[in-house]
């Protein structure tokens, strides 16, 4: 099949397009590289002119303060654009969100138009926030925005509003099929029109070394910060339990902090570490966890009952289940400080579970039985969608408008 992966979060579509290429499929994968982490894409949108011009870098500062719109995302929307007016037909067209791009509203119609136009199968993952997540947060055991009301979280509350949700409706218009990448989306997404399932997170495990045993006496905890996501992530309860940690075994410890770094300096950065902090509201593992449990490192993240039914999995075997809890979590880094071969013993059973459950070769061939499910309307054009691209070269990679 020749398949369009739209849109970056983590690494999610790279270890997707990785088993893809190995089955035989042709795969391009396109995106803005998701801000500071800078994601490797085929095609990689960015707003040149602008990071390029003094002038322009100065009216973006200014019109941002004033308005709160970064103006980038209109020229990163209309390059992608042109790019898609020379794009023949795909088999298959994915989109990481519901909103891949974080353009303006009318520029996100025109691409989601012209990928409609491009494919007669479009599906949209449920990642990261959209609507009928954030809309469904009461439903969560435990969310940022519900357990600080004080705090204001624009960049999730903007789903919410009537704009976005005029847009998620155009969406949901367009897409044939939804999949749903963790537990953290699966209860919600029940019942929802087009709703195909969970299908967990594909990671080449060849990518990530088991990290050998210690010659260091220290136990090392990694934190991790994106700025813009402190509090959604739950950074707060993390540095207040490392407080309380560090203050009662600052000699048997070592915590490496950084602040919203580039993911291939990020993963570089705790390549050392035992213990890496994630997240607090989590039911499932994102992807930095899913890479980190595959290098047999401890991580403190979602892992709850829900979790551990689905898996058949005992309580904290893979992975260290964290709420919002600074006095908790430092109850669970204690005990692991204190029972070292705990550490050893769950990094095993972790890379174990990465190897059976989010093995990329076998979640790749579930996503295209997914994408096969649709039938109504490819039947129709596979034909054609096959006579068109027979003679069509790939692209080069790593190329960026």
């Amino acid at each position: 099949m020749r398949i369009l992966l739209v849109g970056e979060y983590s690494n999610l579509h790279n270890s997707l397009k990785s088993g893809l290429l190995e089955v035989g499929h042709q795969v391009t994968l396109i995106s803005t590289g998701d801000a500071f982490k800078k994601l490797p894409a085929d095609i990689l949108f960015s707003a040149k002119r602008i990071e390029n011009n003094s002038i322009m870098r100065f009216l973006q500062k200014a019109i941002f303060k004033v308005f709160r719109f970064d103006i980038a995302f209109l020229e990163i929307g209309y390059r992608c654009l042109d790019w898609l007016v020379d794009q023949k037909k795909y088999d298959v067209i994915q989109l990481i969100n519901e909103y891949p791009f974080k353009t303006p509203y009318f520029l996100e119609k025109k691409i989601i138009k012209r990928l409609r136009n491009l494919t007669h199968r479009l599906v949209v993952l449920a990642c990261g926030d959209d609507y009928i997540y954030l809309k469904n947060i009461d439903k969560l055991p435990y969310h940022p925005i519900l357990q600080h009301p004080d705090i204001d979280f624009p960049f999730s509350k903007k789903y919410l509003t009537i704009r976005h949700k005029k847009y998620h409706d155009f969406v949901f218009q367009q897409k044939d099929l939804i999949i749903s990448s963790d537990l953290d989306y699966h209860p919600i997404y029940k019942g929802v029109k087009d709703y195909y399932g969970l299908i967990p997170n594909p990671v080449n495990l060849s990518n990530f070394q088991l990290k050998p045993q210690k010659e260091s006496s220290k136990i090392i905890i990694f934190h991790g910060v994106n700025r813009t996501n402190y509090h959604k992530k739950g950074n707060d309860f993390f540095d207040a339990a490392l407080a309380i940690i560090q203050q009662k075994y600052q000699d048997q410890i070592e915590v490496i902090s950084v602040t919203t770094i580039p993911y291939a300096e990020y993963i570089q950065t705790y390549k050392k570490a035992d213990i890496i902090l994630d997240q607090t509201y989590a039911l499932d593992q994102g992807y930095n966890a899913l890479e980190a449990m595959a290098q047999g490192k401890v991580v403190l993240t979602g892992a709850g009952k829900l979790f551990c039914k689905t898996y058949n999995l005992e309580p904290n075997s893979i992975a260290i289940h964290t709420i919002p809890d600074a006095e908790r979590i430092a109850a669970d880094l204690e005990e692991l400080i204190l029972n070292p071969n705990r550490i050893r013993e769950i990094g095993l059973a972790a890379r174990l579970f990465i190897k059976k459950h989010h093995n990329y070769k076998i979640i790749s061939k579930k996503y295209v039985e997914a994408w096969n499910s649709i039938t109504a309307k490819a039947d129709e054009s596979s034909a054609s969608v096959d006579a068109q691209n027979s003679d069509t070269k790939p692209h080069k990679p790593i190329e960026s408008i």
